[in-house]
């Protein structure tokens, strides 16, 4: 026969479990069920090696990606896309993805208290194609470097003017790009 589950109490605020009940309500579940359901899914969460900060700024991140009209598209279909068009017109595909960058800028500052690192970190989980994004803001200037073994020049080279485009939108004048298939080194200065 199997064991019965005890309970054990645990303090909590009043404050929170106000907060907690107002929540579980709205999604028609009792309090000690969502309270076991959120405490299961951050153990689940600790288990693989993340923190709820980690979950809450991934969250973050693909929530403002969907706001700003992002969308999950495999690197191959981007790529042949991309060289197709970037073939015949590449300034103005260029061009385009400085803009959207920029507006993605100006989003991210109003929405995220650090920017730089909510950008640092939408590049890291919506970019399948990245092997590492490092951010480095030492001496009043700041320098992205982003490596891929898999992009191609021409995404390599659109993703620089994105890149761009979203200091740009975030207050930073770009004084030195270096753009090779697979690295970008972006110098900016605010």
């Amino acid at each position: 026969m199997p064991k019965a589950k005890g309970k054990k109490l645990v303090s909590v605020s009043e404050d929170l479990i106000a907060e907690i009940a107002k929540v579980s309500r709205s999604g028609g579940e009792s309090v000690s069920k969502f309270i076991e359901d959120t405490l299961r899914q951050t153990v689940e969460v600790r288990k693989r090696g993340y923190d709820l900060k980690q979950v809450m700024d991934c969250f973050n991140v693909i929530q403002a990606h969907r706001v700003l009209g992002g969308v999950f598209v495999p690197s191959p279909v981007l790529d042949y896309l991309t060289g197709k068009v970037y073939k015949e017109n590449s300034e103005r595909l260029q061009a385009k993805w400085y803009e959207s960058g920029k507006w993605n800028g100006k989003y991210l500052k109003e929405k995220f208290q650090d920017p730089i690192e909510a950008f640092r970190y939408f590049l890291e989980i919506s970019r399948w194609d990245l092997n590492e994004v490092e951010v480095d803001r030492s001496g009043g200037s700041l320098k992205f470097r982003c490596v891929s073994t898999v992009l191609t020049k021409a995404g390599t080279e659109l993703l620089a003017k994105f890149i761009e485009g979203m200091l740009e939108g975030l207050g930073y004048r770009t004084e030195k790009v270096d753009c090779l298939k697979g690295m970008i080194l972006l110098h900016s200065k605010r």
